[in-house]
């Protein structure tokens, strides 16, 4: 009985010494194989790790804010039937607007400060016309075009944020911020605006203001946007608006 014993054990610790040495073979094999799309997916991963360890912070903000708007529109690019006594479209004032949404602060490599934020906003826009038609004596001043006054966008924004060496940062800080922004029209264009084939729904924006951080409880923000069609319109449209608004940290609201 013990003879038996004893094979047994023997022949299991062969098979497993044979397995271990296939094992290691196939080990060895895999080394010295290429596997291209293994190796870029580890790369990038390694590569994207690195670059999120530059970014600090984060932190989640909503914010809701009031705008002036005032757009300026040229319709020397329309002949139609149809026109628009000036006086009646015509009003060069600001008017009021609101928006909403959320945006993240956060700092890359410990000093360069960001933005970034995502916004529903309804605007009613003051227009002022660049020209004025007339056919005297018969016909008073008209214009060619009628712009949407009324109309809501989706828009992301990606600022800069330059602290300015303002009081004691401990507690209070002051940024400058710049940087570019994007607006896209999801209501409804009038009939007016497709027929004249300028129904152009994008806008692109270059955003300049200020900012006052209350260490860290809220942000206070006045910016001041420029923009103007994204793509070439029959009738181009400059959009100004001055905002005034706050961020409040999520965290701190929920």
């Amino acid at each position: 009985m013990s003879n038996k014993i004893i094979w047994v054990i023997g022949y299991l610790m062969i098979a497993l010494a044979g397995s271990s040495q296939q094992l290691s073979i196939k080990q060895q094999d895999s080394a010295f194989l290429s596997h291209p799309f293994k190796d870029n997916v580890q790369q990038l991963k390694k590569s994207i790790s690195h670059s999120f360890k530059n970014f600090v912070g984060n932190d989640l903000s909503l914010f809701g804010t009031l705008s002036l708007n005032k757009q300026n529109i040229n319709d020397n690019g329309v002949t139609a039937p149809v026109n628009y006594l000036y006086n009646t479209v015509n009003n060069n004032t600001f008017k009021p607007g609101y928006s909403g949404g959320f945006r993240i602060d956060g700092i890359y490599k410990e000093k360069h400060h960001y933005s970034l934020s995502l916004a529903v906003n309804s605007v009613h826009a003051g227009s002022n016309y660049n020209n004025k038609y007339t056919i005297a004596p018969f016909i008073e001043d008209f214009t060619h075009f009628k712009a949407n006054n009324n109309y809501i966008t989706i828009s992301i924004a990606a600022h800069y944020k330059k602290l300015l060496p303002v009081n004691d940062m401990r507690k209070y800080k002051f940024y400058v911020v710049a940087g570019p922004s994007f607006d896209y029209k999801i209501s409804k264009i009038s009939n007016e605006n497709l027929i004249n084939g300028s129904g152009n729904r994008s806008f692109i924006n270059g955003d300049l203001g200020g900012e006052f951080d209350n260490k860290g409880y809220y942000i206070l923000y006045a910016h001041y946007k420029l923009g103007t069609n994204l793509f070439q319109s029959t009738v181009p449209v400059q959009l100004n608006r001055f905002e005034i608004g706050m961020s409040i940290k999520a965290k701190d609201l929920f």
